[in-house]
């Protein structure tokens, strides 16, 4: 057997062979195992051009690799080396074959000098470190430009990351012969997909580019061990106004894509680069283009371009189907956008939306995503006009499922079957067509939100808080996250922390934000919501002004109880006036003996499915709920009780004979 070469010293750099570790000015440089023994065999026989074959060849046994193994790999070297892609010193690209080490003419002894000696890196006229472009046909040179506002996210805050977002996690030893060394443990890859920026005149070009980005974002999230930022979070983080610190805390992202779009007629070019929020380099910069009908091939190109220089593998697999032409395409994303306009009244967003779906069918009828965005707007205008759910229920089906078997890879058409599937109490279908939505667009934050809220429907409380959490981490800035999060600690007790989480929402959350002040005894608070945030003029829900006089009189009696029968007075005028519950009613002394009647009409709401309502039924503040015999009843009317027989008990309730104790 051979004996290890020994250590090469040079400059401020010491590759050590035998340990299979790198210094450089007096720190070890994690380096994944394959990048050691590229940086072995290439530093091995210095002024030797090893093609990519022989590389690939020695080091994973085989060519059978994504070629944009290779390419991450020489980044990662050339980030340990400080090197620099467009003026190397040791590792030089030999175009069209492969790669050469060279040694510096002048060498370091053992000792290193000190991290003060060394140069700062190159920089471009545009503040960032020198690209570290890889080679590669399609590569193209970026025009100068203003520094985005998400690259304050990488410049100067390469320290914030690496002890936010654990990139490089440190497990301090020691060696006889160096000083501590750095164990490399890498978190998972996380990514932020910038707006595209529409480059010409025009609304067509600007619409499109919103909703390819967006749309990019579910592609990338397909690419499996990689975790990409949810919409609403990306949009927020290119507010100016946001403070960059805080943000690479909140966003926790290892990488970014930007760049942007040019429409010409029916061809669209993207333009790319992906860039190591660590440090800012680039990892490649990159033209993207095809036909505005090849939208969705477009987009497979780029996740698997991502994928292949992470070192990842894209999940699905089946074919991507032809959309319309660039007028089309430009249609379908001003309906989509309208369908996730929630702020808004049904009839300036949903229903639009829907009547927009429609028309576009009827230019292409087997058009999958004009199909699954109309039945994603049907079901959440369900939602909105839970008079008129069982009908826009019953077409938003009928839609779901004619998408499904039109494209398979569409996640809507499985949110919307799921939430049909729940609302029948058919768990089973509901969780798993749920689950089978998420692994389709794991950055989805509804999708995501619908499946929390399953499973703390079914009593699953602690998992449906690991359910928030999670999605929290893929939307920290987004609303989603924060109210499901805000919700289920309301029902499990936790209200300081949920008040905490609400009280940045928007409008939208009044009623959370009125219940949870209750809770928190705030009585004062409560009647400041209710006259304000629920009778304001700002509540996007329909029912809100109808709603309010009951929570301002529920308001008035938590403080004096002697206004207690106004408060049920408006209670009743409510629920004369439109069918429905207004349920601040829970609160009332007289609660307790109506258990039986606010248990059903709780149920009601769930079966509707427009609300988070249900949740009090499970709320640690309205245990007489639980304790009513009607709550049995409800466990096994609805196969709640079955569900847990098969699958188990949530932790806060236990079975006693045919009778159920939850606390």
């Amino acid at each position: 057997m051979s004996s290890p070469a020994p250590p090469c010293h040079f400059e401020d750099t010491v590759i050590d062979f035998a340990g299979r570790r790198l210094w450089r000015a007096g720190a070890e440089q994690p380096l994944e195992p394959k990048a050691f023994a590229v940086l072995a065999l290439l530093a091995g026989e210095p002024g030797r051009v090893f093609t990519r074959d022989e590389i690939l060849d020695a080091v994973w046994g085989h060519r059978h690799v994504t070629p944009g193994v290779l390419n991450r790999i020489i980044t990662l070297l050339r980030h340990a080396l400080a090197e620099d892609a467009h003026h190397p010193r040791l590792l030089h690209t030999v175009h069209g074959v492969g790669y050469r080490f060279d040694l510096p003419t002048t060498t370091a002894g053992p000792e290193a000098p000190p991290l003060a000696a060394l140069s700062p890196p190159d920089a471009t006229d545009d503040g960032l470190p020198v690209a570290l472009l890889e080679p590669a046909t399609t590569a193209v040179a970026v025009p100068h430009r203003p520094t985005p506002r998400w690259r304050w996210l990488a410049l100067g805050l390469a320290g914030i990351v690496a002890a936010v977002v654990g990139w490089w996690p440190r497990d301090t030893t020691t060696s006889p012969s160096a000083p501590a060394t750095v164990a490399a443990r890498r978190a998972t890859p996380t990514l932020v997909v910038m707006p595209l920026k529409p480059i010409g005149s025009g609304d067509s070009v600007r619409i499109i580019a919103d909703g390819l980005g967006e749309e990019l974002i579910c592609s990338l999230a397909q690419v499996e061990g990689l975790r990409v930022i949810a919409r609403d979070s990306t949009r927020l983080a290119t507010d100016a106004s946001a403070d960059p610190a805080t943000l690479v805390q909140r966003l926790g992202i290892t990488h970014a894509l930007e760049g942007n779009l040019q429409q010409a007629g029916q061809s669209l070019r993207v333009r790319l680069r992906l860039v190591d929020a660590q440090g800012g380099g680039t990892l490649w910069t990159r033209d993207f283009d095809r036909d505005a009908s090849e939208v969705l091939l477009l987009q497979r190109d780029i996740a698997e371009t991502v994928a292949g220089s992470l070192a990842l593998r894209l999940g699905l697999t089946d074919a991507p189907s032809r959309s319309g032409d660039a007028e089309f395409l430009r249609r379908y994303h001003i309906a989509r956008a309208l369908v996730s306009l929630r702020d808004l009244p049904p009839e300036t967003s949903t229903e639009r939306a829907e009547r927009e779906f429609r028309v576009l069918l009827r230019e292409r009828p087997d058009d999958a995503r004009a199909h699954a965005g109309l039945a994603l707007a049907l079901e959440v205008r369900a939602q909105r006009r839970p008079t008129l759910a069982a009908t826009l229920r019953e077409e938003a089906i009928r839609e779901a499922t004619l998408a499904q078997r039109l494209d398979a890879t569409l996640a809507e058409p499985y949110f919307v079957l799921a939430a049909n599937a729940c609302i029948a109490d058919d768990w089973e279908r509901c969780l798993s067509l749920q689950e089978r939505a998420l692994r389709v667009n794991p950055s989805n934050a509804e999708m995501a939100y619908g499946m929390t809220l399953s499973l703390a429907r079914l009593g699953y409380l602690d998992r449906a808080e690991a359910g928030a959490r999670d999605l929290q981490a893929r939307d920290p800035l987004g609303r989603n996250g924060g109210f499901m999060l805000a919700r289920v600690l309301d029902t499990q007790g936790r209200h300081d922390e949920a008040h905490r989480l609400l009280e940045p929402l928007p409008a939208y959350a009044a009623y959370a934000r009125w219940f949870n002040a209750v809770w928190r005894k705030d009585y004062a608070g409560a009647l400041r919501i209710a006259k304000v945030d629920i009778d304001g003029s700002n509540h996007p829900d329909a029912y809100a002004k109808q709603l309010a006089p009951g929570y301002i009189a529920t308001s008035e009696a938590l403080i004096d109880p002697s206004r207690w029968p106004r408060a049920i007075a408006e209670f009743d005028a409510y629920e004369k006036a439109t069918g429905m519950g207004n349920f601040s009613r829970v609160l009332a002394p007289t609660a307790p003996a109506n258990a039986a009647s606010l248990i059903d009409d709780l149920n009601q709401v769930r079966q509707r499915g427009y609300s988070t309502w249900d949740l009090l039924l499970w709320t640690k503040d309205l245990a007489y709920l639980r304790r009513d015999p009607a709550f049995q009843a409800f466990l096994r009317d609805n196969g709640i009780l079955a569900y847990w027989r098969k699958h188990g008990f949530p932790p806060q309730c236990r079975a006693r004979g045919d009778v159920v104790s939850c606390d």
